[in-house]
């Protein structure tokens, strides 16, 4: 029997073991794998698929009107490939065509989404989401304390100079998935991720998770650790917008807080611990605090002298999505295509003396494409302003879940839509600088939301048959 169990749980072990591996990606990667080559977690998702999948009883959330909005998402997706069929046909740039481009990257987006649903779905809906919320945070949890373990020794030495620790820190070398890179040249830590902004935006994707400890651990370390460490190294990394996001969603969860009067002392408790903290910060440090706040305003600026090659290729491609748009304002140029219009219209302001667009975004040799640093511009870009409106109207009706859930109802049962609303925030923020569906925290946090509703509704269900039946 015990046997048999742990055969039935293997799928939901496979997934925690992708959640715990999701920052590891500083390794080179599997190559075959494509644009998911350094995406560990996906090695323990496929593996747990293959396991949902040989049982030959998948479930599909159709009842779920979340669900539907995206599959008509994705079936509009595929239709902007057949309204551009003669334009994708003489696309060509990077030794690809425009057939190739669009079928890889639409075949990108059914595994990042609805294969990542699917999988997620089936394994976790056995469950209550109540265990199931509990097991992913603590696994997360895990997962911190190593990210900040390599944190700590880099930001000795990078930041400190302590060069004698690298003997130490060159053991994660043998840690899964992970080689260790120190950034000599900018001095941004990115831990156990491949660069310093995919370490913000795993740290925006738990942070939900981390300060829901505040709220559910009565004393000890474990109540303030994990959301300052969350914090401290999402500072440390040197991500501006990363750090951005982290400040609103605290201000969301201030906003919780405040509105439900159970928690109202652990806000008292926790604003004046802060402020008192960053007084006696400023009065110590106030000159490179003053100095680091303000490199980080000027920053981005285009003739910025650390960030400006950053931000000229950043906004240059963001401004030649939006003219892509404004030449194919309905139909879009089809999913996953704008860089074959793109590369006709970086501005000059851009161009010139930037060895990104020269030696990577318009160099031939060099088969990746070049990123669009912005999903909502790009979904401008490629799916026109319909498949554009799509999208935001399915974020729309995610946020306004959240709103209902987290801020209109009261008490404990709110913890887990306070987790998925702060998450949820900082996906949409982030999306305004990544054009990628490959944030699979979202879709652990949007199949949840599914669970959570299914779930309610049965409990419901319940509750109703058994005041009949007590009636009779």
């Amino acid at each position: 029997m015990k046997t048999l169990l742990k055969i039935k749980d293997l799928p939901f072990f496979l997934f925690l073991l992708g959640v715990f591996f999701m920052p590891f990606n500083s390794y080179e990667g599997i190559a075959v794998l494509g644009e998911f080559k350094r995406d560990s977690c996906v090695l323990f998702f496929l593996l747990a698929g293959f396991f949902v999948f040989i049982r030959r009883k998948i479930a599909f959330p159709i009842s779920s009107q979340y669900f539907n909005v995206f599959l008509l998402i994705l079936v509009y997706f595929l239709l902007t490939g057949l309204l551009n069929i003669y334009d994708i046909n003489d696309y060509y740039f990077k030794a690809t065509s425009g057939v190739s481009r669009f079928l890889r990257q639409y075949v990108s987006l059914i595994i990042s989404s609805l294969f990542s649903i699917c999988v997620f779905y089936n394994i976790l809906k056995k469950y209550d989401i109540k265990y199931v919320f509990l097991k992913i945070r603590k696994v997360i949890l895990y997962s911190l304390i190593i990210v900040s373990i390599y944190s700590t020794l880099e930001f000795f030495i990078v930041k400190l100079g302590f060069d004698n620790l690298l003997s130490v820190i060159e053991v994660f070398n043998y840690f899964p998935f992970t080689r260790v890179n120190i950034d000599w040249t900018t001095k941004r830590m990115s831990s156990v991720t491949f660069e310093s902004p995919a370490l913000a935006t795993y740290l925006l994707s738990i942070s939900g998770w981390m300060f829901s400890y505040l709220l559910t651990e009565k004393k000890g370390l474990k109540k303030y650790l994990p959301i300052l460490f969350t914090i401290i190294l999402c500072f440390l990394s040197g991500s501006r917008a990363g750090f951005f996001i982290i400040l609103v969603q605290i201000l969301v969860f201030v906003l919780y807080t405040i509105k439900d009067k159970k928690y109202n002392r652990i806000f008292v408790n926790t604003f004046l611990s802060l402020i008192t903290l960053g007084t006696i910060s400023f009065l110590v440090f106030h000159k490179p605090i003053i100095q680091y706040t303000y490199s980080k305003i000027i920053s981005f600026k285009t003739d910025d002298e650390v960030h400006a090659l950053s931000n000229k290729s950043r906004f240059g491609i963001q401004y030649a999505m939006f003219q892509v748009f404004l030449k194919n304002p309905i139909k879009g140029t089809g999913y996953g295509l704008q860089a074959f219009e793109s590369k006709e219209l970086y501005p000059d302001w851009a161009v010139e003396n930037n060895w990104e667009f020269r030696l990577k975004y318009l160099n031939e040799e060099v088969k990746s494409f070049p990123p669009g640093y912005n999903i909502y511009l790009r979904l401008l870009s490629e799916t026109g302003i319909i498949g554009f409106m799509l999208f935001v109207f399915f974020l729309f009706m995610i946020l306004l879940w959240c709103y209902n859930k987290a801020f209109i109802k009261q008490g404990e049962q709110t913890i887990i839509p306070l987790v998925i609303t702060i998450s949820m925030v900082g996906f949409v923020i982030n999306w305004l600088k990544v054009d990628t569906f490959r944030i699979y925290f979202f879709w652990v946090c949007f199949v949840l939301i599914i669970m959570f509703q299914s779930q309610i509704k049965s409990k419901y269900e319940s509750k109703k048959n058994n005041n009949v039946n007590s009636s009779l």
